[in-house]
């Protein structure tokens, strides 16, 4: 692979990275936002009236699971171009 790949392909893994911090600070921030509000979503009504807390977490747990893949996928990808470039 020629250097101009392997330099993309890093700088995709660095961004996959940081994508997965944002997912996991606007997750942390849905699920107070969830929390925190006052008003009814049609999807769950009654039951996030009185499991907000319940709500929340699930919003916070779907967040974290995917900014773990992102994660996971960002250092699986620098890795790989780690073991192609030549005297690393």
């Amino acid at each position: 692979m020629d250097e101009n790949t392997l330099e993309w392909l890093d700088i995709l893994g660095k961004g996959l990275m940081f994508a997965a911090a944002a997912v996991l600070v606007m997750s942390f921030i849905g699920a107070i936002a969830v929390a925190t509000s006052s008003s009814d979503i049609d999807l769950i009504g009654q039951f996030q009236q009185q499991n907000r807390g319940t709500v929340a977490a699930g919003v916070f747990g779907a967040g974290l699971t995917g900014s773990g893949v992102l994660a996971g996928l960002g250092a699986i990808v620098r890795l790989l171009v780690a073991r192609q470039r030549p005297g690393e």
